[in-house]
This record gives C-alpha cells, sequence and structure tokens, in this order.
C-alpha cells in the first residue's frame, strides 16, 4: 500500500477513535439520539474528516441503519443496548467502527468485544473468509451467544464503504483469500442466539446511484450533491435541511426514488424482537494488522 494512502486510512481511523472516546463520556440515559449524533458530525468535520455515512444509533432489536430523523425526539433509555457506528474518511480513505453502549453490564456486549478480538487475532496475508467465519461462530458459541447471520463484514476501498467479499459471520464456504494491503472492517452482530435481520422502518439513509432526468429543480441539486460532494456515500436526508426546506426534501427525495437514481437503507431489525450488541474494527491486512480504529491506550 502506498504511504500517502496508509496515512489516509491511519487518520480516518484515529479520527474515529477520537470521536468514539469524546462521546462516551456524554453517553447516558435520556441523551437523545439526535443531539449525539449531531456531536459526531461535528467532531468529525471538527477533526479534519469528513462523515463516511451517517453515524447509526440502533437500540436494542435494531441491529442497523438507523440514524435520527431531523425532529427525533427518540432518547437513550436506561439498560438500552445502543449500537453507535461511525464513518470517517479522508480523501475517500476509510475508517469505520462500531461499539455498543449499555448503562448496565451486558453479557451481549462483553461476547461481541470477544468475538470481534477473537477474529482480529487470525488477520494476516491468506487468511480466508471461510477461515474468519469459523473463528467469529465458534467465538460467540463458546460464549454462549449467537450470531445476526445475514448481516457480514466487509471490504473498503477508496470511497467504497461497502465492498466485496461479504465476510460472513458464520462458518462458510468462501475461500477467498485477503492479501496485504487489504482494507477489512470485521462487525460481528452478537444476540442470544442465531438470528436473522428484516429491513423495518422509515428510511432516513440515501446514496447517489445514477443520474436520472426529473423535473423538480432540487432534486437536481440534492443529487448533485450526493454524487459531487458525498461522493456516492450514504447520506442523512437531516443533512439535506442546511441547503433545501423540508417539503422540498421530501418532495425531490420521493422523485429521485422513483425514478431509482437514489439507494435506501431501511432500517434493520431482528425478525424475534432479540437486542442487539455489535462491535467493529477497520483492519489493514498485513502479517502485523493494523487496527486503524483503534487507539495506542485502548
Amino acid at each position: 500500500m502506498d504511504k500517502e494512502v496508509l496515512e489516509k486510512y491511519r487518520k480516518a481511523g484515529r479520527i474515529n477513535a477520537e470521536v468514539r472516546k469524546e462521546i462516551q463520556k456524554i453517553l447516558k440515559p435520556g441523551l437523545k439520539i439526535l443531539d449525539l449524533a449531531n456531536r459526531v458530525d461535528d467532531l468529525i468535520e471538527k477533526k479534519g474528516a469528513r462523515p463516511a455515512f451517517p453515524v447509526n444509533i440502533s437500540i436494542n432489536d435494531v441491529a442497523a441503519h438507523y440514524t435520527p430523523a431531523v425532529n427525533d425526539a427518540t432518547k437513550i433509555g436506561e439498560g438500552d443496548l445502543v449500537k453507535i457506528d461511525i464513518g470517517t474518511h479522508i480523501d475517500g480513505y476509510i475508517g469505520d467502527m462500531a461499539f455498543t453502549y449499555c448503562s448496565q453490564p451486558s453479557h451481549l456486549i462483553t461476547a461481541s468485544e470477544k468475538v470481534l478480538e477473537k477474529a482480529i487475532k487470525i488477520i494476516k496475508p491468506g487468511v480466508s473468509v471461510s477461515e474468519i467465519g469459523t473463528v467469529i461462530e465458534e467465538t460467540a458459541k463458546a460464549q454462549d451467544v449467537g450470531v445476526i447471520v445475514n448481516l457480514t463484514g466487509h471490504t473498503l476501498d477508496k470511497f467504497v464503504f461497502h465492498g466485496p467479499p461479504s465476510i460472513l459471520n458464520i462458518k462458510n464456504d468462501i475461500q477467498h483469500k485477503f492479501k496485504e494491503g487489504d482494507v477489512i472492517a470485521l462487525e460481528p452482530f452478537i444476540t442470544e442466539s442465531n438470528g436473522q435481520i428484516k429491513n423495518s422502518g422509515t428510511v432516513e439513509i440515501y446514496r447517489y446511484m445514477m443520474d436520472r432526468p426529473v423535473r423538480l429543480t432540487e432534486a437536481r441539486n440534492i443529487l448533485k450533491l450526493a454524487r459531487d460532494e458525498y461522493h456516492s456515500l450514504p447520506f442523512a436526508k437531516r443533512w439535506l435541511y442546511k441547503k433545501f426546506s423540508p417539503i422540498k426534501v421530501s418532495l425531490a427525495i420521493r422523485q429521485l426514488r422513483m425514478v431509482e437514481a437514489l439507494e435506501e437503507y431501511p432500517v434493520l431489525k431482528e425478525i424475534e424482537g432479540k437486542p442487539i450488541a455489535q462491535s467493529e474494527h477497520t483492519i489493514i491486512v498485513q502479517d502485523k494488522p493494523i487496527v486503524t480504529t483503534r487507539l495506542s491506550d485502548d
């Protein structure tokens, strides 16, 4: 990997870890998740990075893709499992990290952290998707917990936040082997027993897919913004209100969805309502892997 590219990955990951450390100081029951999301956005910008995607703040049986709407009144409750998934980028080179907060001790959180650490230990050139999935599933079983079987880790590249191959969190026969310099994100989602997620809830996250002719001027401007300023990375609907009126945003999003110019990210919920914990780090594959989203004192 080019030294300049490596440093950008390191910087994005370091900023991600610094943001995590700062927001951990304010996490408590009663905190509005909209205030938390705005704090994450502000910290990322102040530290010299850009969001790689809207911060996901997913509570209990919600696994991912929940980012607050502009008027969201949701607050963290006592004992809630709050998964906070943060993405940062420097010139398109991404740090992707997640952790779970709870005001009470949680064996699901402890298990998710142990599963992730065990998986990171086997990362090196030549390791396969199959080997990673086996370690994750077996380590989860050893902790007497399960995984969300249809959520996966992934690779990262410049302005690519979810690249192939998918890195399954269960035993599989995918023999793809990672090579030195590959960048991967491992993110086991842990629950009481193996579970699955389904699409559910209001969509607040979108991503540019392709240019399409649309009648509304604001729709054309939003599409250009998604393509050129967000660089085809996911964005939050609430971000658009800084430049466009709420009514125009709703009309524009509707037009862009109808012509499939934008990709939607529905909220993902566990099908049986089981609570979920998540841990995630970004790793550069080397003989001694580099975990970019971890501070030296972690």
